[in-house]
């Protein structure tokens, strides 16, 4: 399930993605999170850009 994580500071998200058990949930879920009002979408897949 993807869902939207908050942040009001950059410090927060820092600080939360360092523990590295939340860091591997962010990439495996693809969850999104909000941090400071900028949407931000992790993934584990490769950049598939334009060819």
């Amino acid at each position: 399930m993807k869902y939207i994580k908050y942040f009001e500071t950059i410090g927060e998200y820092e600080e939360w993605m360092n523990e590295a058990d939340n860091a591997e949930k962010a990439y495996e879920s693809e969850e999104k999170i909000c941090v400071d009002g900028v949407i931000l979408s992790h993934t584990n897949k490769p950049f598939e850009g334009d060819k």
